[in-house]
This record gives structure tokens, sequence and C-alpha cells, in this order.
């Protein structure tokens, strides 16, 4: 017999797991408390918040808590390759690829971007990881994209499920049109991560100098993919599992 972390002896492991699942259904749940980090999200991001991590040496931008997420994600579904589109930096391919090695999976990560820095590039082939990331250099909806995405999935070996991470221009249309692209490549049991999916609770005109707004972003065309495809839906064990996240409601799993 043991304590777990609320003080309450528990007979077996499954008490507390049960435990967690209720405490993080209320935590989603609790409409104050998502205001509440809405706000303090928005009020660091004038501090660039989102730019200060950084993994395996390359800056990740990522928050605190979708890099723990990631992992956990990763760790449960042992993804045989990840797909990103928005490479920025280069931190978040890396943490992919060190990610899928912790699970003893061979790291098969592709990033795609409308255009890669020389300064990422360099960060990229110096990393451990180097030879299991590949990048594409092109508009990360379009054609192309699409036939190299398929391509790299296809010589990918081994079957089970992916990962593709949408993180790149976060207009409607344009997260709208690599949804429709990538997710029907995607296996059975993948997921798809859709970034600042949060612009869409955020006050009109958060992003004055971007294209995207309320009524205009990922969130926006992660419900419009969903009406119109009955082979994904939201994943209620990863949605709201973060706090303070640019995935709030836009981790979405295919199930059939």
């Amino acid at each position: 017999m043991e304590s777990n972390v609320y003080g309450t002896e528990i007979p077996e492991d499954d008490a507390f797991r049960l435990k967690r699942l209720s405490d993080l259904k209320a935590m989603g749940e609790d409409a104050g408390l998502r205001l509440t980090a809405l706000e303090l999200q928005s009020k660091a991001e004038l501090h660039a918040y989102g730019y200060q991590q950084e993994w395996c040496g390359v800056p990740v931008i990522r928050l605190p808590d979708d890099i723990v997420i990631f992992q956990e994600i990763v760790w449960h579904c042992r993804p045989r390759f990840i797909v990103e589109t928005g490479i920025a930096r280069g931190g978040s391919l890396v943490l992919s690829a060190s990610l899928m090695a912790m699970t003893h999976t061979p790291p098969r990560v592709l990033g795609l971007d409308i255009q890669i820095l020389e300064h990422s590039r360099k960060a990229l082939s110096n990393s451990p990881f180097a030879r299991s990331i590949d990048i594409w250099e092109g508009n990360s909806a379009g054609a192309a994209a699409r036939a190299r995405v398929e391509s790299f999935i296809r010589e990918t070996e081994g079957t089970g499920p992916g990962l593709l991470v949408l993180d790149s221009d976060h207009s409607h249309e344009h997260v709208l049109k690599e949804l429709r692209q990538h997710a029907p490549l995607l296996p059975i049991g993948s997921l798809v991560l859709v970034a600042d999916t949060l612009i869409e609770e955020f006050p009109p005109g958060h992003y004055p100098d971007r294209p995207w707004d309320q009524g205009n972003n990922p969130m926006t065309a992660v419900r419009a993919f969903l009406t119109e495809s009955s082979d994904y839906r939201l994943s209620e064990r990863w949605c709201k599992r973060g706090l303070l996240t640019e995935f709030r409601d836009g981790i979405i799993e295919r199930i059939r």
C-alpha cells in the first residue's frame, strides 16, 4: 500500500491513473481556468515566451506544456514517422527525431516549409539526428507537397500510425488545404496536431500584422475539416491535455 501525490492510499496503480484522468477532465471543463491560461499566454507573448526554449541546443518554438505533452504522445503512440509543416529554426524537427529515438523507433522525420533559411539548414545538419530528418521547400498545402509526403510515408518501413504537425501559415484556407492534402495519407490511429487553434479565442485583432484572426484560423479549419471527413474526430485524450498550449482543441485522430 502506498500514497499518491494526493495523499491517499491506493491499492494499485489504476486508482492513481483514474484520479489523474478525473482531474484532467475537470481541468479541461474549467472555463475560468482556461480563460486565465489564455490571458497569461497572451501576456507572455509580449516577451516572446514561445521563442525561449531550446531542444538539444536548437531553438524550438514550442511552449513548455506542448513539449512535454508531445513527449507523452510520441511515447504512447510510437509513431513510425512524423511529418511537420513549418520548420522555423528547426528545433521541432530535432525534438521529433530525438523522441522517436527514445522509443527505440528508427527516427523518420520530414519537415516542409515555404522557405527554409540557411541558419535552420545548418542547425539541422549539425544535429545528432541529421540523418533522420528530411526537409522539403515549397508550399506545404500544394499538390507537390502531398506527393512528397505520400512518398515519404510509403518509403518508411513498418506499419502503424504516424503524426502530422501543422504549424505553418495559420489562415483558415491554408490549414484546411493542408488537412485535405495530408490527413487522408495517414494510417488509422494517427494523430494530427494543429498549432495555434487558440487564435479563435484571442480578442479580435490580436495579431494586427497577420492575416489570421477570429473566424479565420486553424481552429475554424479543424472544425470545417471534421464536418467533411468522418475518418477523423477530436482526440478526447489529448485535446485538453495542456493548459498553456498552442494545440487547444486542435488534436484530431484517424479512426477509420
